[in-house]
């Protein structure tokens, strides 16, 4: 079993090459040596390097490697095994792969594709495992055939519908994870005079027809960080890492101990249709 992929200039099917992935009309792209593929071409690009850089993957990569957000991994699990039929499972979004190696080693049999437009990030994440399918590319035109996902999870990430809805099998799932508005309350009444409440359920308007929300509950959890590198890394994992000035973040250096709550919307969608 494999990931069907197309190329993302033409969209004509992807075949392996010796190293590399092409198409009939010979766009070829090589594989890194990580095991990769950046399958995002420049003129797609919005910036010189898009996504997660350098210092924000390795923030993460420390930060999540301490098992503080464990109990969401478990709780998203359990959402995915709830699911019928798990045999292909896509992460949009991935990251650095914290989740979706989690995935890969806990879903029996499914065969696992993580995609991110952080090029850093999916390096990273091809260091967590080598079974996984990890390709540089936006998930608003996923390099992706249709119709061969039976899942697919967002989490913290941006979620494009009409693709996730194309690449879904009839029957499939989509799995998110958003913040509400008590999500890391703590950390943010430290940083701001005045905390805003994020946007709820925003991501979930203008749902494809096809896409139906079917579940929605709230995950909660306290989570007790002991030292600042703990607390410089979750900021730089927010948000809030791109908007705060550097007397916000004098106010948080200063702190060696954080008590915070994680508190989470998870949705999940099904596509409507003939399984």
């Amino acid at each position: 079993m494999f990931i069907l992929l197309r190329c993302p200039i033409c969209h004509e099917p992807l075949f392996a090459r010796g190293s590399c992935v092409a198409c009939a009309n010979n766009h070829q792209f090589d594989r890194a040596r990580q095991g990769y593929l950046n399958l995002l071409p420049s003129n797609k690009k919005r910036s010189k390097q898009p996504g997660d850089d350098q210092t924000m993957v390795a923030a993460r990569t420390r930060f999540l490697n301490h098992g503080y957000y464990q109990g969401v991994v478990e709780a998203l699990l359990e959402v995915l095994r709830s699911f019928e039929g798990n045999q292909y499972t896509l992460d949009a979004g991935c990251g650095e792969g914290y989740y979706t190696s989690a995935i890969e080693a806990q879903l029996d049999g499914s065969v696992v594709c993580g995609v991110d437009i952080s090029k850093q990030a999916v390096v990273a994440a091809s260091r967590r495992s080598k079974d996984i399918t990890w390709l540089v590319a936006s998930v608003s035109e996923l390099p992706l055939m249709a119709q061969q996902f039976d899942t697919i999870v967002s989490i913290f990430s941006r979620c494009c519908w009409p693709e996730f809805a194309r690449v879904l099998k009839p029957g499939g799932h989509i799995a998110t994870l958003t913040p509400t508005e008590r999500h890391l309350m703590a950390l943010r009444q430290v940083i701001y005079e005045q905390v805003r409440p994020y946007p709820q359920d925003k991501h979930l308007q203008n749902l494809p027809a096809n896409l139906q929300l079917v579940h929605s509950s709230t995950l909660s959890q306290v989570m007790r960080l002991g030292n600042n590198q703990a607390i410089m890394d979750l900021l730089a994992m927010t948000p809030h890492y791109w908007h705060i000035n550097n007397q916000q973040k004098q106010q948080l250096s200063k702190l060696e101990r954080l008590t915070c709550a994680l508190d989470m919307r998870v949705s999940v969608i099904r596509k409507e249709g003939e399984v």
